[in-house]
């Protein structure tokens, strides 16, 4: 739009583009976040770029993985995109990967630790002063108990300073490329001084920052990770300072909640809290109930998927989730939701929600958002090992290691992976498997419900060859 000129024959396209974006964040937040998207697409997402395509007649489709290749017939194709090149987009992703290596390594050239580590960040575990701070499987010893160092605020700063190196920016608009944030500062204002701030973290991308004074604790920033695919309980005061990438309203009461419950603090129940677990949808293609469509289910519309409960049992009689996903019409009034009645997109029929079993089970039963979050805390962290260097379980506590990975088998998939379950979409894309390009073979498996029943009655070979023989799908 004539604000911003590059002259391609002295300037470096990329370098302009995140100068003029940090230049411009205070003052145009608008072209700020256009120069954002630029950077991110034109030297990363271009290149990788692909466009899946399911066809009626299936082709034959090469593909390389590792020591294998195929042609395998399929109906599933990746198109590449117009500027496709993997090998450069995976120098942008490596480098990322590296700078973020060299970040951990410095911590650990000072005997420190971090709380977690996200795709461009490390929270340091750190205070003015530097110290030790309980934790178990710490290499450390303090008042008896294993321990953690602390680094010190001056150590961390030193750590930044030794990144400016490696700044290709210009330092008068990028003076930093390794920036403490902003939020370790009073009122979030890199002018005022540094203030202490407490963490807490479940998983990967699952965490929460805040600040804490006798019984009372504010949370400052909350990672919405697990939780950011649910329809909001709560209405959003839209606010024209907020920043696109803050987490709602919701999922910081919903922080604190977990928190307080935590900490042993005074629980504070958010008013959503016995609402059901929503999905929000958009029917984005006919192939969804082509036939006894109801009104409220037209093209490009949006409903509402509840997350029917297993924990309670809440599939109705003689369904499970293989053949039941129940959708309902979209309603803003989150206090009607307990009593909506949807449709089932497998057998057409109708079913109410109910908020708890009956005798004849014949209502859905989805979870509430309190049985959620009570899931949520109990996430194992699944890319590394506990303090004992066993896998993490749900009660894993302490300072996590490294897991080793041993390849057994490789498996060739597509390079579009489905995130509709964390983000919302499409009922179709509700299928998370990954596409397999791999030879099929013509062994049978039959589906974990079966082999689960088969175990317990015990079933010997030749009866199971009798029973896959007359299956139809074999």
């Amino acid at each position: 739009m004539g604000t911003i000129e590059i002259d391609p024959a002295k300037d470096d396209f990329y370098r302009k583009v995140i100068e003029q974006r940090v230049s411009h964040k205070k003052d145009n937040k608008a072209l700020a976040d256009f120069l954002k998207v630029l950077a991110n697409s034109g030297s990363y997402g271009l290149f990788v770029e692909v466009n899946t395509e399911t066809t009626k007649q299936g082709k034959r489709v090469g593909y390389f993985s590792g020591e294998k290749k195929g042609r395998p017939k399929t109906t599933y194709q990746e198109n590449p995109g117009t500027w496709y090149f993997p090998p450069l987009a995976s120098l942008i992703t490596s480098g990322g990967r590296l700078l973020l290596a060299m970040l951990e390594r410095s911590v650990q050239n000072r005997e420190g630790s971090y709380l977690f580590c996200d795709t461009d960040s490390l929270c340091i575990v750190a205070t003015k002063d530097g110290g030790f701070v309980p934790c178990e499987g710490g290499t450390f010893r303090w008042e008896g108990n294993a321990a953690i160092k602390v680094l010190s605020l001056a150590e961390v700063e030193a750590i930044a300073e030794q990144f400016r190196k490696l700044n290709p920016y210009d330092s008068s608009l990028v003076p930093e490329i390794l920036k403490i944030e902003d939020i370790d500062h009073v009122d979030c204002d890199p002018k005022k001084p540094f203030r202490q701030l407490f963490g807490f973290a479940i998983s990967a991308k699952r965490y929460a920052l805040y600040s804490q004074s006798a019984n009372e604790i504010c949370i400052e920033k909350a990672s919405g990770h697990g939780l950011g695919y649910l329809f909001a309980p709560k209405e959003t005061k839209r606010d024209k300072q907020r920043d696109e990438a803050e987490v709602p309203d919701w999922i910081k009461e919903a922080w604190e909640h977990l928190l307080r419950k935590e900490l042993g603090l005074t629980l504070r129940e958010p008013s959503w809290l016995r609402l059901p677990a929503m999905m929000r949808m958009v029917l984005t293609t006919p192939n969804v109930l082509k036939n006894r469509r109801p009104d409220w289910l037209g093209p490009f519309n949006f409903f509402l998927f509840p997350i029917i409960s297993e924990k309670l049992g809440g599939y109705p009689a003689g369904f499970d989730k293989s053949n039941f996903f129940l959708i309902t019409p979209m309603e803003s009034d989150r206090r009607k939701w307990r009593t909506l009645v949807g449709i089932n997109l497998i057998d057409r029929q109708t079913y109410q929600i109910s908020m708890s079993p009956s005798e004849t089970q014949d209502k859905a039963v989805p979870d509430s958002l309190q049985i959620v979050l009570n899931q949520y805390l109990k996430k194992a962290e699944a890319k590394s090992l506990g303090p004992d260097g066993r896998p993490c379980t749900e009660t894993t506590r302490g300072l996590l290691g490294r897991a080793r990975i041993v390849a057994r088998e490789i498996i060739p998939v597509g390079k579009e992976t489905d995130r509709s379950w964390e983000h919302g979409g499409d009922p179709r894309m509700l299928d998370r498997r990954p596409h397999m390009l791999g030879q099929q073979t013509k062994l049978c498996v039959a589906d974990p419900s079966e082999r689960k029943r088969w175990s317990t009655v015990g079933v010997t070979s030749g009866l199971l060859a009798v029973a896959c023989r007359g299956h139809r799908r074999c």
